[in-house]
């Protein structure tokens, strides 16, 4: 009688795994395929449980999964973002987008340097910088003349983006990574579309593998400038725009200033010794705060001044986004 119990047991046992290989190899889970499976999971990057529950709930209908997986994601993302809202987001990303003589600069802030380096915040950051860029386009007036407009992060969410708002999106995103994000600014940036007008862009410690036209990185820069003598042979504005604005970026300047020859002409005019000597007391100060009177960051040999007049340019303006900084007030 042992002996019959044990092998009916084992007989039972070896029935229940040969049917749960066969439930596992098929093809049909619950009438969920595993195909469609696969896709949702790839194409949503939910987990199974809830591209499971979303197949069974549209009896196996991807399209109309995938659309409730999105809204459910959508409302999920909106609670979390209002329960997380007052934490602090001192980390994040600079964002730079351009589009011919047209570019803009974004900044996006999260909790930690851990969601920064998330691949969903950096789509969102670039999502950013297109739809802000995408903005600049829509408004053709503003890409005729010249344009530097700062737009706050609360102006920033009400733009579109495909069908949806950068608010939604930027929801979705805290809903997904689980820490407050907040889309803090944008610099609208464009110079008069003539061949003598360029803007150059510049973005530190960038983030690698980033796509969509946007570059990423704790730093960025855009600079404006004209190029006055047409003779130079060999002028290549973007690597010279990104060279100024690695110079801005590293040297933080304050203002564009005068040619350091300019001042010197003006200062040996003034004939009142005493305010000379005011004058001359600032000198070291404004060759660290002006651009062009600063020592050039990749050749310490000369100054800005000295290199734009090399190549022959004029240097027109600056903007300098540093991740989390604060700004004075």
């Amino acid at each position: 009688m042992w002996v019959f119990r044990t092998i009916g047991v084992a007989r039972c046992s070896a029935g229940v795994s040969s049917l749960a290989r066969c439930l596992h190899t098929c093809p049909v889970l619950e009438g969920v395929t595993k195909a469609n499976l696969s896709k949702l999971r790839k194409k949503t990057g939910f987990t199974f449980v809830n591209c499971k529950k979303a197949l069974e709930k549209f009896e196996n209908d991807l399209e109309q999964a995938e659309k409730w997986l999105k809204e459910q994601a959508q409302k999920e993302g909106w609670a979390k973002a209002t329960k997380l809202q007052d934490r602090q987001t001192a980390q994040g990303l600079v964002g730079v987008a351009q589009e011919g003589t047209m570019a803009t600069m974004v900044e996006v802030n999260c909790e930690t340097d851990f969601v920064a380096r998330n691949p969903k915040f950096h789509q969102l950051v670039t999502q950013v910088a297109i739809a802000t860029l995408a903005d600049v386009k829509a408004h053709p007036q503003w890409t005729l003349g010249w344009l530097k407009a700062l737009h706050t992060g609360d102006e920033l969410k009400q733009l579109q983006i495909g069908d949806t708002t950068l608010a939604d999106l930027t929801a979705l995103t805290i809903g997904n990574v689980g820490e407050n994000i907040q889309i803090r600014r944008a610099m609208y940036y464009s110079v008069p579309p003539i061949p003598t007008k360029h803007i150059g862009v510049y973005v530190h410690a960038p983030v690698a593998g980033t796509t969509g036209g946007c570059a990423l990185g704790k730093y960025g820069a855009l600079v404006a400038f004209r190029r006055k003598n047409t003779e130079f042979q060999n002028f290549n504005a973007a690597e010279l725009g990104r060279r100024l604005g690695q110079h801005v970026v590293g040297m933080n300047p304050l203002t564009v200033g005068e040619m350091p020859e300019i001042r010197e002409e003006e200062e040996k005019k003034d004939e009142d010794g005493d305010k000379r000597d005011e004058e001359g007391s600032t000198d070291s100060d404004e060759n660290e705060t002006q651009m062009l009177r600063q020592t050039f960051l990749l050749d310490p040999t000369m100054s800005v001044g000295e290199m734009v007049r090399q190549q022959g340019i004029e240097l027109l303006d600056f903007v300098r986004f540093e991740c989390g900084e604060v700004e004075e007030s």
